[in-house]
């Protein structure tokens, strides 16, 4: 049999040596047994393990920890046992009594507990609170408010604390370190100890001193696959937005940026959407309680367009124009009220101009929708312009971003005649639509004192985005996923 001799320095010889009278030691006894800093002691450990002298091992635990608020109820009692000890009471002076959180919160818990009905807007208890005896929930938190090791049969209860946050799950980790069989064989016996130091690299003052004769170059071994490095680059979604923009300023589009409070004169009424419009409910809509200081002086002649169609040949839509509600702000709802604006503030054509921004909606968060996203939003006001420039405007873009086969279908919108919406051809998806266009309709720029025709679309932004990244759920694009940003690719052109 051959015997394998290894060549130990200092570090790993003590490592060694302090497992040799032990099966296995923590990372932390282990480095106080050596006297060295924990980092050196594992540095050291993990060269042993690749000679297969001793093994490492990550050991997760789990323990119960109060939260904040579960320590504060721990003290005084859960919310349904404070609401309990006042009762019967009327919840209006119920909240006289305790915060409106806590009130809130009771009111369910005495109810999924049966410990009490509401009757004729009086709170009724179901039995004395004397009678209702101490439930495992309650008891859980006095044991690890007073540090005591929870009993096995009360452990059910952690995951419904753990939802209510009362109660949170800590790890700790620890890190095992053993002897193999080798190591215990290389540890028994007489280890012979390079006095020199191990040094990694060699400085200047080691070459011109002579100093390199009086050290140990530490050894690499060359068929160890390195660790992976990877480079600084911007987020995937980031370099799409950037992409984007780029294009367009190619274009020779001038970029605007603008509030992201608008009023709804703005957002809604200089577009020509009337005001019992369902996209203005404010299901749809995130409405503030704040108003506009005052309205363009515009505002008269959208109110006539509005009302009775104005100059033009329009029968507008009928009814009273509220100025109360057109001052009322919201977060917008789209990048449309940023480029109508400057449409109005600078009217002489030619114009060219985007916006890509965030915009809010009251939408129900799953794998296509978001109640925060952005949009990129354009206009080109120029005389001559046509629906054919239109599409080729489009085209062009989409082209740039990568994608070979564009189409449009027609569309409505209440702001824009005629109106398409553009879709692009994805291979194993089919057709994709990715936004809406047209043309302003006069009832849209006759108020503003436009007198040019307007080219105008909003484009997904982060449906595109999916497209490039190959991604099914939209919230993918905000996830704190490392590997993922890591490993994502800088060149996004190619499509499935």
């Amino acid at each position: 049999m051959v015997e394998i001799k290894y060549d130990l320095v200092p570090g790993e010889a003590t490592v060694l040596q302090a497992l040799k009278n032990s099966d296995e030691l923590t990372a932390s006894v282990l480095a106080a047994s050596c006297n060295q800093n924990i980092e050196v002691c594992i540095q050291s450990a993990m060269m042993l393990e690749q000679k297969g002298l001793v093994r490492l091992e990550n050991v997760v635990n789990e323990r119960d920890a109060l939260t904040d608020e579960g320590e504060e109820y721990a003290r005084e009692g859960l919310p349904e046992r404070q609401m309990l000890s006042i009762l019967p009471v009327s919840i209006s002076e119920a909240k006289k009594r305790f915060s409106e959180k806590l009130v809130v919160i009771s009111l369910g818990w005495l109810k999924r507990k049966n410990w009490a009905v509401i009757r004729k807007g009086m709170l009724t208890p179901t039995a004395s609170a004397e009678e209702i005896e101490e439930g495992e929930d309650e008891q859980v938190l006095t044991f690890l408010l007073n540090k005591k090791t929870i009993p096995k049969a009360y452990k059910k209860t952690i995951p419904e604390l753990v939802k209510r946050s009362l109660v949170r799950i800590e790890e700790d980790k620890t890190r095992i370190v053993s002897l193999t069989e080798a190591g215990l064989k290389i540890a028994s016996e007489d280890i012979d100890i390079d006095a020199a130091p191990e040094v990694a690299m060699l400085t200047q003052q080691m070459i011109t001193g002579c100093d390199w004769k009086k050290v140990k170059l530490k050894s690499y071994d060359i068929h160890i696959t390195p660790p992976p490095i990877y480079g600084g680059k911007l987020h995937p979604y980031e370099r799409i937005i950037r992409e984007m923009r780029n294009i367009f300023l190619e274009m020779g589009f001038t970029e605007l940026k603008g509030e992201t409070v608008q009023s709804s004169f703005w957002n809604f009424d200089s577009l020509f959407q009337p005001q019992d419009h369902p996209a203005r409910d404010m299901q749809d809509t995130f409405y503030l309680n704040s108003t506009a200081d005052e309205l363009p002086s515009c505002y008269q002649t959208v109110q006539a367009m509005h009302e009775h169609g104005g100059k033009i040949n329009s029968t507008g839509w009928g009814g009273s124009w509220s100025k109360e509600k057109a001052a009322q702000d919201v977060l917008r709802t789209h990048t449309t009220p940023i480029t109508i604006k400057y449409l109005a503030e600078s009217p002489v054509p030619p114009v060219k101009a985007f916006c890509i921004d965030r915009v809010y909606r009251r939408e129900a968060i799953d794998p296509t929708h978001t109640p925060e996203f952005e949009q990129l939003e354009g206009v080109v006001m120029d005389e001559g312009m046509s629906f054919t420039n239109l599409l080729g405007y489009l085209s062009e873009f989409y082209h740039r971003m990568g994608f070979k086969d564009v189409r449009f279908r027609p569309g409505y919108f209440p702001y824009t005649e005629p109106s398409v919406e553009p879709e692009v051809y994805i291979e194993k998806l089919g057709w994709v639509e990715l936004g809406g266009a047209g043309i302003f309709r006069k009832e849209v720029t006759e108020p503003l004192g436009i007198t040019s025709p307007v080219l105008a679309w909003g484009l997904g932004v982060s449906r595109v985005a999916m497209l490039k990244l190959k991604l099914l759920d939209l919230r993918e694009l905000y996830q704190s996923d490392i590997n993922w940003l890591r490993t994502s690719s800088v060149c996004l052109h190619k499509l499935y």
